[in-house]
């Protein structure tokens, strides 16, 4: 009952509206705009005006930089709420007193190491991009023209860096931590709002991560271990049996919270197959796990003759989960791109069960074979 508790709850929260705050007019450089706001991270300040007769868009991005830094703003067409898959243009100084704009690509490249990251065509038709600069207080303009299925809503991210190789114009990466990678919202042109998107897709992406990785990567592998050590001895029947229904119930609960975070990720991405390998190995684990559980009701009775082949088949299914489960994991630390103390603690876990269970397997087996020659002394 509380887990069910539990899950409403969560599902409740998750499921909440996103406030918004209204920008105002402003001027910007003696170039008026309708809409100016200052925005939820490092600083920065943003004010475009909007032409609907045309579709385009005029923005000014404002943000403080070092003479050898960098300052960056674009628009993410993918419709995820993330750095990576954006269209930026990057402002940096070409010497002390002029400033020079570049486009850049952030595609999904960036997730693997530490990629050259070189300016280069884009899929935005950004126009008229420009810099200007008021001591280390830096403002790029750029007219967008919008194609015309285009929302009115549109993915905005933005980002400093402390320097750029004036040869190649290569930037040098951002922090992050902190504000660095909570700098992305959602734009509403037309009425000036600006959702208060960033902290709450961060956090579901987090929580996501580290209740699924928990749920599915941790409980439920401890709840196998269970069945599969306690069980040759006597003295921990049926204790086994409830240690392991306790381990897979509560890591199939979390599991159903972690997928339906999963299933609101969705909600903020235009293209849902962005990442179609996390979220496919996800449904199988799902589909899965839930056969598992399902186990409890639907087993045969020891006395029937289909239980021998129905303990090969939930047994065979438990463990190809479980394999998947860790892949997925990993799969989900590749494309979140959390601190790298997250991927180390996995591993470090991963260990530890592995050294425990390769432990108790050795015991298991002494046990058995005690028992076989038991039982061959004893006269027929």
């Amino acid at each position: 009952m509380w887990t069910l508790i539990l899950t409403v709850l969560v599902m409740g929260l998750m499921f909440s509206p996103v406030p918004t705050v209204m920008a105002q007019p402003c001027t910007v450089h003696s170039k008026s705009f309708a809409y100016c706001k200052s925005l939820n991270a490092l600083g920065s300040s943003l004010a475009w005006n909007l032409f609907s007769q045309n579709s385009t868009l005029e923005i000014a991005f404002t943000e403080e930089a070092t003479t050898q830094g960098w300052v960056g703003w674009g628009i993410n067409p993918t419709g995820e709420s993330m750095m990576v898959g954006s269209q930026v243009l990057v402002a940096f100084w070409e010497n002390t007193t002029s400033l020079l704009v570049k486009t850049y690509d952030l595609t999904t490249s960036l997730l693997v190491g530490s990629p050259v990251l070189l300016p280069g065509k884009v899929s935005l038709n950004y126009m008229n991009y420009s810099a200007e600069a008021t001591g280390t207080t830096v403002t790029i303009f750029a007219t967008l023209q919008l194609q015309p299925n285009q929302s009115d809503s549109l993915i905005h991210v933005w980002n400093r860096g402390p320097s750029v190789n004036l040869t190649t114009y290569q930037p040098s990466p951002h922090i992050r931590s902190g504000q660095n990678l909570q700098s992305v919202a959602n734009l509403d042109m037309s009425s000036g709002a600006i959702g208060a998107l960033t902290g709450i897709h961060l956090r579901l992406k987090e929580n996501h991560g580290i209740i699924g990785a928990v749920s599915w990567g941790i409980l439920l592998p401890i709840g196998v271990m269970a069945a599969r050590y306690l069980r040759p001895f006597q003295f921990a029947d049926p204790l086994w049996f409830y240690l392991h229904v306790i381990f897979q119930l509560t890591g199939y609960t979390g599991g159903v919270v972690a997928w339906a975070m999963g299933l609101k990720l969705l909600h903020y991405a235009s293209r849902p197959l962005l990442y179609p390998k996390h979220r496919n190995l996800g449904i199988t684990i799902f589909v899965l796990a839930t056969l598992q559980v399902l186990a409890v009701v639907l087993r045969p009775k020891k006395d029937q003759k289909i239980r021998p082949y129905w303990n090969v088949y939930h047994i065979g299914i438990g463990y190809a989960t479980i394999i998947i489960i860790i892949i997925n994991i990993f799969e989900g630390l590749h494309v979140l791109q959390p601190n790298h103390k997250w991927r180390r603690a996995y591993i470090i876990v991963l260990i530890i069960l592995g050294a425990i269970s390769i432990v108790l397997e050795l015991v298991t087996w002494i046990v058995w074979f005690h028992r076989r020659k038991v039982e061959n002394k004893v006269p027929k």
